[in-house]
This record gives C-alpha cells, sequence and structure tokens, in this order.
C-alpha cells in the first residue's frame, strides 16, 4: 500500500501541539496517570474512573476556521489500522479515541475507535497526495465536535455515540 512520505518537520510542530493541547483537556476533565510519551502506538494513555483511554490525536492543516457545511465527512490516514488492530489484539480493552484538531487546537472531532475501524476506505486522489494514500472516511454525525476549552465536553461526549 503507498503512503504519503512521512515529513519529520511537519510532525515536529503538529505533535507536541497536539498532545498538549490533549493534556490540557484531560487534566480539566479529571482524568488520571496521563501519558503523553510516545510508544509508537497511541499518543496519550490515562484513565478516568479506573477505566483506560488510550487517545490518538493529529492536526487538520487545512480546517481553518468553522468546519465547511461542505466536509461531511472526516478523513484520517489507513495507516492509523495499526492502532486500531493493536487496541483489538489487547481485548479492546478501554475506549480508543481519534481526536482531530483545528491548528488552533480550540475545535476537535472525537471518534470512537470503533467507529473509525468500521469505516470505509478510500483512496483520495489530490495533488498532495501523489501516492494514492487511502484514508477511513467518517461521516461527521458520527463523530463529535468539541469545544476544547469546554469543560462539559466530557459528558456531551459520554452521553452521546462515545462508548463510556
Amino acid at each position: 500500500m503507498a503512503t504519503k512520505k512521512f515529513d519529520k518537520k511537519l510532525y515536529d510542530k503538529a505533535d507536541p501541539l497536539a498532545k498538549g493541547a490533549m493534556v490540557k483537556w484531560l487534566k480539566k476533565n479529571n482524568y488520571e496517570f496521563i501519558n503523553p510519551k510516545e510508544t509508537y502506538g497511541v499518543d496519550i494513555t490515562c484513565s478516568k474512573d479506573g477505566v483506560p483511554y488510550f487517545f490518538e490525536t493529529e492536526i487538520k492543516y487545512g480546517w481553518k476556521d468553522v468546519w465547511p457545511d461542505r466536509w461531511l465527512e472526516i478523513r484520517i490516514p489507513y495507516r492509523k489500522n495499526e492502532i486500531i488492530k493493536k487496541w483489538m489484539r489487547d481485548g479492546s480493552k478501554g475506549t480508543l479515541t481519534f481526536v482531530i484538531f483545528r491548528p488552533d487546537c480550540e475545535q476537535s472531532w472525537f471518534i470512537n475507535g470503533l467507529i473509525v475501524g468500521q469505516s470505509d476506505v478510500k483512496v483520495v486522489r489530490t495533488k498532495e497526495n501523489v501516492n494514492d494514500e487511502k484514508f477511513f472516511h467518517i461521516n461527521v454525525n458520527d463523530a463529535n465536535l468539541i469545544n476544547m476549552g469546554d469543560i462539559d465536553a466530557f459528558n456531551d461526549i459520554k452521553n452521546t455515540k462515545y462508548p463510556s
């Protein structure tokens, strides 16, 4: 499978920004044992009320301000399937969540790992994607748009499509 070439410079810029915003949100929402150490798996592990949580974060640089109404889906690179497979091999203990940030990290999409794993996988052809990289295509109705400063966000997502 062809994949987009890894861009170390972009990763070095985006990874600490996304992890920092996520850790701040997790602390505000009373998660414990927050570990943002790079493990070549998920970006952050933690727990809440004795339940393990796993977060994979990334920044979508094409998302500039308000999520455009014409964007009916969120795309996650298919290479992230390795994270889903590892989580499934480990017995799906806890909750795996993909978090897609706007570049200012003020808003993000929270998407349950089960939904990502069950989503359609298609090649996205763009001028930037010369290698025909595959992506998961997640309907926006299957995700939760979160304002990262909102302290009640955990309760909002817990009571919708996000299993607790």
